[in-house]
């Protein structure tokens, strides 16, 4: 399928490939790079096997290059995909700390099952595997109901260091991806790595060690920023909505260099599932002030807000596979990140990064635990911007 294209879009495009054209000189590229570095790295479904395995094959490179005496968390939803569950036992092996919490719905799972039986279950040791309960998610406290899955929909990695001392302190991967092989020959998905924030890492230690010793808070809403360039915030938040307070920061002029074609502010959202209302009426009152709007979406019941508007563009990225075998492994986006371009918080020509875990339905908001990162900065914005356009050149204009 073949995206319907715009006039107004292709001087959004122009920044992107001229970014995407620039190739560094021999002399430029370092002889021994560091096993992470800051910076994001997206899959593609579509792709080679290396293109659809880049997020997967990033994390699992981390893993591998943790020394032993050191200290690695990850905190989990699904986990089925023996490649990640082979690393973190080869990391336990050779002395690393390893300790995870995984949502209970994935725990029997023949990887989830054989990490158990490494780890152990005794918190009390260095390496552990904690399971969040039945239908419960580890911190959100919501009263069980048999319609609705409470879950653990963490996606994070932190890691005390990787590879030799001084090369990647501190190291935390926010992924939107699960642990499944799905993930990397069926969704598109993204991550987001930071690496020497101490502030960052220590926030997001604390949150984990909230999710094991399941420390129960319906409303448990963190944030806060930190001395590099990212903010975090932790979920469940039973008042407001993060993402609309996120869009009333927004202001659609003021800017002189980016943005759109006449540098009104643009907002992008790639979103697995988007079904709340006061979101999408907030982007839709943005394109009313003349701010630019586009949505990559895999499913939503939000056309009615988000289509017939001349400056709101939604795309629906849902590809059937063409193989009648598998009826049913359609190829969709599940990436659930936010960028603006523009006017944010009253400072214009800037560019953001909103990434995470987060979906936007009520259940990620209210009922699950759930991380979301704000990235501040044009190289990280300027890299998820090529890759929302590259996953809107494959989907379909809907409004």
């Amino acid at each position: 399928m073949r995206a319907i294209r715009r006039t107004w879009a292709s001087a959004l495009v122009a920044g992107s490939l001229l970014t995407l054209l620039f190739v560094p000189s021999p002399a430029a590229v370092a002889v021994d790079e560091p096993p992470v570095v800051t910076g994001a790295v997206f899959n593609d479904p579509q792709g080679t096997t290396a293109e659809q395995d880049a997020v997967k094959n990033h994390i699992i490179k981390a893993i591998d290059n943790t020394q032993s005496g050191r200290t690695l968390r990850a905190a989990l939803y699904a986990l089925t995909d023996t490649g990640y569950s082979d690393a973190l036992r080869r990391a336990h092996d050779r002395g690393v700390q390893v300790r995870v919490v995984l949502d209970h719905t994935y725990s029997t799972s023949t990887a989830a099952t054989q990490l158990k039986t490494t780890l152990g279950t005794d918190r009390t040791r260095a390496s552990w595997l904690h399971v969040c309960p039945k239908d419960r998610a580890c911190i959100a406290d919501v009263t069980v109901d048999a319609d609705k899955n409470h879950i653990n929909h963490n996606k994070f990695f932190l890691f005390s260091r990787v590879g030799d001392p001084g090369v990647a302190e501190d190291v935390v991967i926010q992924t939107s991806a699960n642990q499944t092989p799905a993930n990397t020959s069926r969704f598109w998905n993204n991550a987001y790595t930071s690496v020497g924030n101490t502030e960052l890492y220590t926030a997001y230690t604390a949150y984990f060690n909230d999710l094991a010793d399941e420390n129960r808070n319906a409303d448990y809403f963190r944030q806060g920023t930190t001395g590099g360039a990212e903010k975090y915030y932790f979920f469940p938040q039973q008042s407001g909505d993060l993402i609309v307070d996120v869009l009333n920061n927004v202001l659609c002029t003021g800017n002189t260099v980016v943005g759109s074609a006449s540098h009104k502010t643009v907002v992008r959202v790639a979103a697995y599932a988007f079904y709340r209302a006061d979101v999408a009426n907030r982007l839709r009152a943005l394109a009313d002030q003349d701010c630019w709007i586009e949505v990559v979406y895999n499913e939503t019941d939000e056309l009615a807000a988000l289509g017939n508007h001349a400056r709101i563009k939604p795309y629906k990225l849902r590809l059937d596979n063409g193989t009648p075998a598998t009826e049913g492994d359609d190829l969709f986006v599940h990436s659930k990140y936010l960028l603006v371009e523009g006017n944010y918080a009253g400072h214009p020509d800037t560019k953001w990064t909103f990434t995470g875990s987060h979906n936007l339905d009520v259940s990620s908001l209210r009922e699950n635990d759930e991380a979301l990162l704000r990235v501040e900065g044009a190289a990280t914005h300027d890299a998820y911007r090529g890759n929302f356009l590259a996953m809107r050149s494959v989907a379909t204009l809907t409004g």
